[in-house]
């Protein structure tokens, strides 16, 4: 079997560009001699709305459903009619056809640099790829596990559906110099006092870290705000005790900076009659 030289690189999902958090959604590989343009985008969001608490699903499955249908056309293009293909010549590196799609920018979406490699069947290279890198990540089940929605509606949402709290609950938006968030749950005392609900009901150990690690450097970023706020992480453990290792360090890396008050779902009560208890006094 014949090898011949590819390329890839990833499509990746960025929330909030500024944070440089992303997760990696999709891969374009491109084989030039066989003029092979391959390419595997995920539509699936419960990882996405696991790990970003604003995502918006349906905005996000319409940019995936664009993309691919540009990349058919380009695919057509390349091996049907390319004298209107959008190059002088054919490129080497699959990024520089993946910019023809979606420009190099600091957006939502964002391509990783061009990787590659020697194949002899670039369609099972780039189902490989995908199936290691982006798909796994996909296939443990999300029924058992709660996310954010979840743990706010169990565990806090009492507190700020209390009769004498309610009216007094605001969506706020913090914009720093480097980042920017919209709470939706905050009220106003002199400073804005602002609760994220995080749940960190996650399989992995390294998912628990890294979104602990993602937190605590928005949360530093946030407090740098011309009005600062008060921020409060309302979090939600693990559902499984091989997390609560995990979940502990999470806690220590949420409190290393000291910027964010953590509340635990055993403090939910206490937290709900507190927060009433602020809101009658400032009134």
């Amino acid at each position: 079997m014949s090898q011949e030289p590819y390329s890839f690189c990833f499509l990746r999902y960025f929330n909030e560009p500024l944070s440089g958090e992303f997760v990696n959604v999709g891969i374009v590989l491109w084989a030039p001699e066989s003029s092979y343009l391959g390419f595997r985008f995920s539509s699936k969001f419960h990882r996405l709305s696991r790990f970003y608490h604003n995502f918006q699903s349906q905005d996000y499955r319409q940019m995936i459903s664009r993309i691919e249908t540009r990349f058919e056309r380009l695919d057509r293009e390349l091996n049907e009619d390319q004298a209107n293909i959008p190059f002088e010549k054919p490129p080497e590196q699959v990024r520089d056809i993946a910019t023809k799609i979606i420009p190099h920018d600091d957006g939502a979406l964002q391509w990783s640099k061009s990787l590659g490699g020697i194949t002899g069947s670039p369609d099972k290279e780039l189902e490989l790829l995908y199936e290691e890198i982006i798909a796994r990540h996909y296939e443990e089940s999300e029924s058992s596990r709660r996310n954010e929605a979840h743990v706010y509606r169990e565990v806090y949402s009492r507190a700020f559906e209390a009769p004498e709290v309610k009216p007094f609950i605001k969506k706020h938006e913090v914009i720093a110099p480097l980042a920017m968030h919209t709470f939706d749950h905050a009220w106003l005392n002199g400073a804005w006092n602002v609760y994220q609900t995080v749940s960190f009901d996650l399989k992995r150990a390294e998912d628990i870290r890294n979104k602990a690690f993602r937190w605590e450097s928005l949360s530093r970023f946030l407090s740098d705000a011309e009005e600062k706020p008060k921020i409060h992480l309302l979090l939600g453990s693990p559902s499984e005790r091989g997390g609560y290792q995990a979940y502990g360090r999470a806690k220590d890396i949420l409190g290393a900076s000291n910027v964010a008050k953590i509340i635990e779902e055993d403090e939910a009560n206490d937290f709900a009659v507190e927060l009433a208890s602020q809101i009658r006094d400032a009134g």
